[in-house]
């Protein structure tokens, strides 16, 4: 058996890979168009009326001792600068 060091390869072209890309975003029109509807026609019996429900009254409530806490602690820093 021979070895054979100084042999020429055979080149093979790359191959083409074609990629087609759409730029549609993630919320489509028609999407939106869904969650708008279905926004306005939600239950009251259904999670995401109840989930709305929670979240409205918990932002409608204000947390006094968080909002003293809150000042104090700018009120404090901006001492501190001076």
């Amino acid at each position: 058996m021979e070895l054979v060091l100084n042999q020429e390869l055979e080149t093979l072209p790359e191959p083409v890979i074609n990629r087609h890309f759409t730029n549609n975003g993630l919320l489509n029109t028609n999407y939106k168009s869904i969650v708008k509807d279905n926004f306005k026609t939600s239950t009251e019996r259904s999670v995401f009326s109840i989930k709305q429900r929670v979240k409205s009254s918990q932002f409608r409530m204000v947390n006094h001792t968080a909002a003293i806490i809150k000042l104090s602690v700018f009120f404090i820093a901006v001492i501190a600068m001076f």
